[in-house]
């Protein structure tokens, strides 16, 4: 007697388990993935100036030189990273007093005045960096020939 199953049938059967196999890796890998990419400082895609300098010195940094050659680009990125340290400090600090004033807001038991501290302090923290910001990129600037100035204000 033969059987009325088509020949194709085990076949499918063995394609949707591979595909599931495949469905359930793919999504364990996405969610590893997008846990490390959510629980790190800084993403793959971000340029290394973000990385060595913090978000808003890196960006500023990116900005500034997005129109210069490279001598003066590299002229310009030495000479901000002469203050570095500075830089990146500030971002730690800001980083972490973020993280306070998050704590500050959700804790059970709002301390206003705690808050308004940790608030304060962020501000001055966000001054002093954009005044240690300005302090380097003014260096920089100040080195480079007018012609890459000009190219600064495209």
């Amino acid at each position: 007697m033969v059987s009325s199953l088509p020949s194709w049938q085990p076949r499918r059967r063995l394609l949707a388990i591979a595909l599931f196999v495949s469905l359930v890796a793919n999504l364990f890998l996405g969610g590893l993935t997008l846990g490390w990419m959510l629980h790190i400082d800084h993403w793959p895609w971000q340029s290394s100036y973000v990385t060595e300098f913090g978000f808003q010195a890196g960006r500023a940094v990116e900005h500034l030189i997005r129109n210069l050659d490279s001598a003066d680009r590299d002229m310009v990125v030495d000479s901000i990273r002469a203050h570095g340290d500075e830089l990146a400090q500030y971002a730690k600090a800001m980083r972490e007093q973020r993280e306070t004033v998050k704590k500050l807001l959700r804790a059970p038991d709002f301390d206003r005045t705690a808050a308004e501290e940790a608030l304060a302090k962020m501000r001055r923290l966000t001054d002093d960096m954009q005044a240690a910001l300005g302090k380097a990129i003014l260096e920089a600037v100040e080195k480079l020939p007018p012609q890459a100035r000009q190219r600064l204000a495209d």
